[in-house]
């Protein structure tokens, strides 16, 4: 064996060294890229409660969880009110437990862009055709250039993330206010089917009285033929009652999560008056831009396609540069010798160099600036329009409670009043009753439009643009009973 030169053994020394600096920086800079599955959840939760006044909690499998369960239970014990169903929903709902993982599916690709890539480590032996000793071939490299990059793809990452946690934030409020609204349609249904019981009941006794009449020739076969045909028609009305009120209870146990005994809640079966003070309706266009997640989201996206931009136009012309060392061997053990040296390895920007990639992410850029001023004015303009439901709706609800209901109910005692002095047969009794029902059920509608209308103005003050459908139902369609009876 040769003795080994000064400069030989110093080199070696000085390799092993700085390999030991250069491996710590590696450590470094790749020791503080842990996952946390529940990243952005305290910002989300602390968001959610300040906007909605509603707690959420995330389901973990710690005894956090089992007081959250013993809070549900005490909720169902008591009679449901709309916030107290917006909260069960909130704790107890599976599918938006399931939403809050998209934060930690964005966490990932957070940490991920902070990893270093693993240096490749290729072994090749060659073994000459013609006999002899085989050739050995060691090469190792590693992504040097990622290194120089990698801020540059946290950035987008770390955008991405922010958007995931808002684009979660929104997810909740928009619950929120479907099951606020799912409540409010249940409590109508309830309430209406209350009076279709009252409707039937009277119709009942209106075909009872027919036949009497009828037996003691005092009307004809098509009168009391009309008078049981809309008896019939109010039993099927007041079952089709039946299963509207039933679907909207199963509707509001699948947004609660509820199954088994947990579903024998109780609410009130009545919706409740407009307040007597009614919200204000002014600056709500400025009170709606400055809550909006929606515009924080489209902020957070024109960031996000900025800074993919830049890393676009960085790695443009050599997106990927390889740094390594190769070794060779030639001979066999005792008389081989080894060779190394150095490695570099890159991409030759002959035909791509980048343009494609950096035009994709101009146009990113321009289309979510276009569309976030876009979004500014269709919040400006679903608040006026909302703003307006509000308004009518509630004028509706005025009119029938103050002039249309108490009017109603006078013609009802006046029709009564002559009945009894035999002035006015039971037929126009019967019927100014069932007129006086009529404007009930235009007064369960009009209170559960209201009601609607506020719910969807809560979620816009909340942060959140009511889905393009909206969350209110179309009309229920009116028994024909109620709209029109024939004259005898």
């Amino acid at each position: 064996m040769q003795p080994q030169s000064l400069s030989q053994v110093t080199g070696r020394v000085l390799w092993k060294h700085n390999a030991g600096y250069v491996f710590a920086l590696l450590v470094l800079l790749t020791g503080c890229a842990t996952f946390d599955p529940k990243a952005g959840f305290p910002e989300m939760s602390a968001s959610v409660e300040e906007r909605s006044g509603m707690r959420v909690v995330w389901n973990a499998g710690t005894e956090l969880d089992a007081l959250v369960a013993q809070k549900v239970r005490a909720l169902l014990a008591d009679k449901l009110t709309a916030d107290a169903v917006v909260q069960v929903a909130l704790l107890n709902n599976r599918e938006l437990q399931a939403t809050y993982a998209e934060m930690g599916v964005a966490q990932a690709d957070l940490v991920q862009a902070g990893l270093l890539k693993n240096p490749i480590f290729d072994i090749g032996v060659l073994f000459p055709l013609s006999g002899g000793v085989a050739k050995l071939e060691l090469l190792t490299a590693i992504d040097f250039l990622h290194i120089f990059y990698m801020p540059l793809r946290k950035r987008v990452a770390a955008a991405r993330f922010e958007d995931a946690k808002l684009q979660v934030t929104g997810n909740v409020l928009d619950s929120a206010a479907t099951v606020r609204a799912a409540f409010h349609r249940h409590q109508a249904n309830e309430q209406m089917l209350e009076l279709l019981q009252i409707i039937a009941q009277g119709l009942a006794i209106s075909l009872e009285v027919a036949q009497r009449l009828h037996e003691a020739g005092n009307i004809t076969d098509l009168d009391l033929a009309r008078e049981r045909a809309l008896a019939e028609q109010a039993k099927l009305q007041l079952r089709d009652a039946e299963i509207a009120v039933r679907q909207s209870r199963e509707q509001l146990n699948i947004l609660m999560g509820l199954w088994g005994k947990a579903t024998a809640w109780e609410i009130d079966r009545r919706l409740p008056d407009i307040p007597e003070q009614p919200i204000p309706l002014e600056g709500l266009e400025s009170q709606a831009l400055r809550q909006s997640i929606d515009l924080a989201s489209a902020r957070q996206r024109i960031i996000m396609a900025g800074e993919q931009l830049g890393f676009s136009r960085a790695t443009a012309l050599i997106p990927e540069l390889a740094l390594g060392a190769s070794a060779e061997r030639e001979g066999g053990r005792e008389d081989g010798t080894w060779k190394v040296g150095p490695v570099v390895a890159f991409e030759v920007p002959l035909f791509d160099q980048g343009q494609a990639r950096i035009g994709r992410s101009s146009a990113e850029l321009r289309r979510t600036q276009q569309a976030y001023y876009a979004l500014g004015v269709r919040i400006r303009s679903t608040v006026r329009a909302v703003r307006e439901r509000v308004r009518g709706t509630q004028d509706r609800v005025v009119y029938y409670r103050d002039i249309l209901l108490p009017l109603r109910e006078r013609i009802v005692n006046e029709s009564q009043l002559q009945y009894n002095a035999m002035q006015l047969g039971v037929f126009d009794l019967l019927r100014a009753r069932e007129q006086q029902i009529q404007a009930g059920v235009g007064y369960i509608e009009a209170l559960r439009d209201y009601w609607l209308a506020r719910t969807e103005l809560g979620q816009i003050l909340s942060g959140r643009l009511p889905r393009p459908e909206g969350i209110q139902m179309s009309p229920t369609e009116r028994p024909a009973n109620m709209v029109e009876r024939d004259q005898h």
